[in-house]
């Protein structure tokens, strides 16, 4: 669905994503790892056209993206940023109506979606009349990801969706994820710093550093074929302190 073709961007003498080549078919769960600047947002923002590329082309569905396509495919793709991104003079109902609103649904369709996903992602559904500022963190996440999938788009893309909640909330949150990724079988990327959150949500785990993919596979590639020592500190990095020692 995706293809990144020696996809260039830089931010004055930072270069973000270097001559990057990357593909993400149909139907698959994808997690963008790596440290704070290793390119993983950026690679988000170009897809959804909120950035553009200095050299390279990027591709959706086999079609090169042209600047006059970019408010068309940001209606085909639902985008889930940290903390959701609600507006909070909208109530929930407010927020989830807007793009559906702008291509004129009709009202009762509407909130028949509002309805199912509230269903889908396990809240209740007095909490459409609710604020932003009257919900937990875990609800407005649950939200931001049913804004998200309100018009149905064929992709997912999540930056961090999960950073900003306590361990708990986002424990239960990874579980909801994982099962609302394989019964909708959309094209999912998903962002994160987190490596076990990562291999828990996606099948394919991309490993980024300075704009430039150092390994891609699967959970049990980085754990146990590291392809370079970067890829050993980082997964070193993700298992936590060594334990106290016992005391006498």
């Amino acid at each position: 669905m995706f293809r990144l073709e020696q996809v260039t961007k830089r931010y004055g003498t930072l270069t973000a994503l270097d001559d990057l080549s990357i593909t993400f078919a149909q139907g698959t769960v994808s997690a963008i790892i790596g440290s704070s600047g290793s390119g993983k947002s950026t690679l988000l923002r170009l897809l959804l056209g909120l950035a553009w590329p200095d050299s390279g082309r990027i591709l959706v569905n086999e079609r090169a993206l042209a600047r006059s396509d970019r408010l068309a495919v940001r209606r085909r793709i639902g985008y889930v940023i940290q903390e959701g991104g609600l507006f909070p003079h909208l109530t929930v109902r407010g927020n989830l109506t807007l793009l559906p609103r702008h291509l004129r649904w009709p009202r009762a369709r509407i909130e028949a979606r509002a309805c199912e996903l509230a269903a889908l992602m396990r809240l209740p559904e007095n909490v459409l009349a609710r604020y932003p500022a009257e919900l937990s963190g875990g609800q407005r996440q649950r939200v931001a990801v049913m804004r998200a999938l309100m018009t149905d788009p064929p992709a997912l893309l999540l930056d961090e969706p999960l950073g900003a909640l306590d361990p708990l909330v986002r424990y239960e949150l990874q579980q909801s994820l994982q099962q609302l990724f394989h019964a909708l079988g959309k094209t999912v990327l998903l962002v994160t710093h987190d490596l076990p959150e990562a291999a828990f949500l996606a099948t394919r785990l991309v490993l980024m550093r300075s704009g430039r993919i150092v390994q891609d596979g699967g959970a049990a590639d980085l754990y146990e074929r590291p392809a370079d020592e970067f890829v050993c500190r980082f997964v070193a990095a993700q298992r936590g302190p060594p334990p106290l020692p016992q005391s006498r």
